[in-house]
């Protein structure tokens, strides 16, 4: 029964193999079905994405070519256009240079004509005066040219050389030219001559070559000036009479050892400062010096110089009283002089024009293109 039992067993198993082993194959059969319908789909997959990736690389790559073409396009535009830019850029600065140099040439023209103009204008005034002076025959006009001449001289004079008188005296014979006219038409012109008289006679007269003359005289007169002497300082006499009283006796042996000892020494105390005497060399040096002084006060009277001439007589005073005997007559008479030449003034502020010069000249002028203007209408 047992050996029954395990042939059943065995058939069962045998059975159960079978089956096992048949269910195994179908699964096997249809796994490799499977696997390979699987492998074809990927490969199909595959194979669409590789023809979508070279259909879109493709179509890419022709856009960009497209693209590429279309820059290269533009770019060639752009240069062109760049190039275009820059010829009309050119052909405009040379348009602007050649309008710069005609407008140039043309205001040298204009420059030109109006000096020609100019010229001509002044040519012509010329030729109306000189016409006017060959038709007057009025011998006042000669007075009244003689009388520009004059004030003319006078403003000269006033500013080249400071001469008042002489100005003066030339304005005063104008003045009488004009009067000798009798022209009612000129008295303006006689105010303004007498306005340029007040003036004049109110500016100080100055006389710089008297002053110069003088100051050459006290620098003559410096050698004859005597040097500060050493002075000795006075000495108090001392008592040396003896008394008659025994009681005095000490202060009679005092007195008579300083009358013994005076004789043989004697000290004497001096409080006071004593300047040394000066060298010849350098008292010939202090001589020269002074006149120099002296000579720079000169010059700056002719300069007119008023510092200059202040500074050099206050150094010529301080080494007179410093170096030379003051109590000498000609040191004191120097001292007084240069003292008197300290206090005047040697400048003024003179006039650079006189107003009647250019209304006298104004007036003649005037009264010749009227003449002329009158003559050309009668005839």
């Amino acid at each position: 029964m047992t050996d029954k039992k395990n042939s059943s067993q065995s058939a069962n198993t045998k059975t159960t193999n079978k089956d096992t082993t048949d269910t195994s194959n179908t699964i096997t059969t249809e796994g490799k079905s499977a696997n390979k319908a699987g492998v074809v789909t990927g490969a199909i997959a595959i194979l669409l994405t590789l023809g979508l990736g070279a259909g879109l690389y493709y179509h890419s790559h022709q856009q960009n070519l497209l693209q590429q073409q279309v820059l290269s396009k533009l770019q060639a535009q752009l240069q062109d256009q760049k190039d275009t830019q820059q010829s009309l850029r050119l052909q405009l600065s040379e348009d602007k240079q050649i309008v710069a140099n005609q407008l140039t040439k043309t205001t040298q023209q204009l420059t030109k004509i109006q000096s020609s103009e100019k010229l001509t204008a002044a040519q012509l005034e010329t030729v109306q005066l000189a016409i006017a002076n060959l038709k007057m025959r009025n011998p006042n006009e000669w007075m009244l040219a003689e009388a520009e001449y004059l004030i003319r001289i006078a403003g000269r004079k006033i500013a080249l050389e400071q001469d008042i008188d002489t100005s003066l005296a030339l304005l005063s014979s104008a003045s009488r030219r004009l009067t000798q006219l009798n022209d009612p038409s000129l008295l303006p012109l006689r105010k303004v001559i007498e306005q340029d008289i007040t003036t004049l006679s109110k500016l100080p007269r100055i006389d710089h070559d008297g002053l110069a003359l003088k100051l050459a005289i006290q620098a003559e007169e410096v050698d004859n000036l005597v040097l500060a002497g050493f002075t000795r300082p006075e000495v108090v006499a001392s008592e040396t009479q003896l008394s008659s009283d025994s009681a005095d006796w000490k202060a009679n042996l005092t007195k008579s050892w300083k009358s013994f000892s005076d004789n043989f020494i004697t000290i004497r105390r001096q409080d006071n400062s004593v300047d040394a005497l000066l060298s010849p060399q350098t008292a010939w040096y202090l001589t020269e010096n002074l006149k120099t002084q002296l000579l720079q006060a000169e010059l700056a009277v002719h300069r007119q110089d008023q510092a200059k001439f202040k500074q050099a007589l206050k150094t010529a005073k301080a080494w007179i009283k410093r170096y030379y005997d003051v109590n000498q007559p000609a040191t004191k008479s120097m001292l007084t002089s240069l003292e008197s030449l300290s206090n005047v003034s040697i400048t003024t502020t003179y006039p650079t024009k006189l107003y009647s010069a250019a209304l006298i000249q104004t007036t003649i002028r005037d009264r010749k293109i009227n003449a002329l203007t009158n003559n050309t209408g009668a005839e």
